[in-house]
């Protein structure tokens, strides 16, 4: 059986139609899309392994050279590539050209297309906050010996045979010679990199040679650590790269998000500024919902206010800065745009009016809750949702978060041009300085249990149907006030096991999520809003090595030896019956429960009938056996006794008819 497919990678924290702003989120193209492929994972795989290799070309300043590998495992038939529409120079000898697409001619395991693509990306629009606009163009640049760029977006197809088999892709992205990139951006020239661990994510800074930081890396780097514990509105992608882009270029924007994880920020950008560029781009890379026309303002609003409002916790700014920052939304043209109306903005409205609108549901969500709830849980709630995001689900998520008054406020300042009064010092104080709860998560580890194994693991395993798992985690409120935390184990947002208690500041509670998995999927593991997947799939079916039947001729009513041998090439377990047949009718079973690379020897006890033969397979194997004439009455075929629970007698009825 051939299958055709392509595979899609999402690294899509937010997808914002228009251009790319100052502080603004800019979607990368997903670089594959599966055009057919199971849900449920198959018996075996294999994978492709898609290799970006990205490099400068000096001679040809504004264009960066790019090769791509393929690694093409033996189940591939066919593989095409799309390429970008302003590709140039582009050469292979494992690829012919035709239909828009490049073609892999079969020939080999590997294969491979070297091209090069214009690098120079320009923007236009709101470069930052209150409509000052950075003299100049450009988002990413080659400049000849360096360049900040973006990964291309190589679409690719295949086909295989084998209706028991899944291919999937794996990307990987390098740099030729000195740079960094993180996936999604890259900087090709002489650079330092700087790393920091915290919250589970792992930060990435590229500082290249030629940039100076107004902020050192140390400082950047306790910064984002600081925003990730402060948000707490899940989807932390485990990997967060950072790049600095040099000033000696005519940029456009202060700073920009692509593909989800990547972002880079020009290198005087301060943390001291309450349009902190550097917290902007990380709440980029924590969204991971697409809004619709009427929730685009979230996305730059929200990010926008959270710069400010972290930048205030942090200590990198004062009150009054902040303060004044977030009333530039009080001022024309801003106050009289209608945010779920983008038609109505003028530009740098959604990051203007939309951070102060924001902030003011924020307070006023504080203030009805006690800080019990905060747009905090707002954000996590459109992070959650299925589908498109739209003003209305905002308005929902606030309302449930507090009350239908504080959804009637958030909707007069969303869907109409009234504007919200900046708040002073002192009401800043009754509704932020009381602490919220904060619970902290500690998961424990992971315990499977079950028919093939019984083991722990420190980070979620694959798991197989008929397989418990258990999650065990600790919970404590670090923060100021009670509240309740909810644990949950889910499939497509219906909650199967939960677990959920109410805790006052400092209280710790052990919790334990179990649940038996008898469908193969992706499920969530949600430990307050950290989700993590677990694969189900089904167990494999072993494979029949050889079958044999003894003696061979046989006499009418003596006993067949049938010997199968069953192993497991897979990487996961297997599990029987194997059917036997006789004639294309099952007429026993082979039982089997094998290891990775495990196999052993099973045998059937059958009872031969007077005359004629036996045609007997299992699996992909078959063997035949001679019946001579016993001259008696026979008066079966059938299992023998030793092989518990298989009856035959419909086998029987069917030889004694021939």
């Amino acid at each position: 059986m051939y299958r055709v497919a392509a595979v899609v990678t999402l690294l899509v924290a937010s997808l914002v139609a228009g251009p790319v702003v100052a502080g603004a989120s800019n979607a990368g193209p997903p670089a594959d899309a599966r055009i057919a492929a199971s849900d449920v994972a198959s018996q075996q795989s294999a994978t492709i392994q898609k290799s970006i290799h990205l490099s400068l070309t000096p001679g040809e300043p504004g264009e960066i050279g790019v090769a791509v590998t393929y690694s093409i495992p033996d189940p591939v038939t066919s593989l095409s590539v799309n390429l970008p529409d302003d590709a140039r120079t582009v050469q292979s000898d494992d690829f012919q050209s035709g239909d828009g697409a490049w073609s892999w001619d079969g020939d080999g395991d590997s294969a491979t297309l070297r091209l090069s693509l214009p690098a120079n990306k320009t923007t236009t629009g709101s470069r930052s906050h209150a409509g000052v606009a950075q003299e100049g163009d450009y988002s990413f640049v080659d400049a000849g010996s360096w360049a900040l760029v973006t990964v291309p977006t190589l679409r690719t197809e295949w086909g295989w045979r084998g209706d028991d088999v899944d291919v999937d892709i794996a990307e990987d992205v390098s740099v030729d010679g000195e740079g960094s990139t993180g996936g999604e951006i890259a900087y090709l020239g002489p650079v330092e990199t700087h790393t920091r661990t915290a919250n589970g994510q792992t930060f990435t800074l590229a500082v290249p040679e030629r940039a100076e930081m107004a902020e050192s890396p140390a400082r950047v780097l306790d910064a984002l650590s600081a925003a990730s514990e402060r948000l707490r509105v899940g989807s932390r992608d485990s990997e967060v790269w950072f790049g600095v882009a040099p000033t000696d270029v005519s940029w456009g924007i202060r700073g920009v998000e692509y593909g989800g994880t990547d972002s880079w920020v020009v290198a005087d950008a301060r943390l001291d500024d309450p349009g902190n560029v550097w917290f902007h781009e990380y709440v980029h890379t924590r969204q991971d919902y697409t809004p619709t026309s009427s929730g685009r303002w979230t996305v730059e609003a929200s990010a926008e206010y959270y710069a400010a409002y972290m930048s205030l916790r942090e200590g990198y700014v004062e009150f009054d800065a902040f303060q004044r920052y977030l009333s530039y939304g009080e001022r024309e043209p801003w106050n009289d745009a209608v945010l779920a109306d983008p038609g109505s903005w003028p530009v740098g409205a959604n990051y203007i009016k939309g951070s102060l609108v924001w902030g003011s549901i924020d307070r006023r969500l504080r203030l009805a809750t006690d800080s019990s709830f905060t747009m905090n849980d707002v954000f996590y709630q459109l992070n959650r949702q299925q589908g498109r995001v739209s003003n209305d689900d905002l308005l929902r998520a606030v309302a449930s978060a507090s009350s239908t008054s504080v959804g009637q406020y958030a909707q007069r300042y969303t869907a109409t041009s009234d504007t919200p009064d900046m708040w002073s010092r002192f009401e800043h104080a009754d509704a932020f300085d009381t602490r919220p709860p904060r619970m902290d998560y500690d998961v424990a580890g992971y315990e499977v249990t079950g028919p093939f194994r019984d083991a722990t693991f420190e980070e979620p395993p694959t798991l197989y149907v008929g397989e418990t798992l258990t999650v065990g985690a600790t919970v404590t409120n670090d923060g100021g006030t009670t509240g309740e935390y909810v644990a949950t184990l889910s499939l497509a947002g219906d909650t199967m096991t939960e677990s959920t208690a109410e805790l006052v500041p400092g209280e710790t509670d052990a919790i334990t999520l179990q649940h038996q998995f008898t469908d193969p999927g992706t499920y969530n593991v949600t430990v307050g809003r950290n989700q993590v997947p677990v694969v189900v799939r089904e167990p494999a079916t072993p494979t029949v090595e050889s079958l044999s039947a003894s003696p061979d001729p046989v006499e009418g009513g003596e006993t067949v030896t049938v010997t199968a041998t069953l192993s497991n090439p897979t990487d996961g377990p297997a599990t029987g019956p194997v059917a036997l047949t006789l004639d294309g009718r099952q007429v026993a079973t082979f039982e089997a429960t094998l290891d990775p690379g495990e196999s052993v020897t099973r045998t059937v006890t059958l009872t031969a009938p007077d005359t004629g033969v036996l045609d007997l397979a299992a699996g992909d194997q078959s063997a035949r056996v001679s019946v001579a004439g016993s001259g008696g009455s026979v008066p079966g075929f059938g299992v023998a006794p030793a092989v518990a629970g298989v009856a035959l007698a419909v086998a029987l009825a069917a030889l004694r008819r021939r």
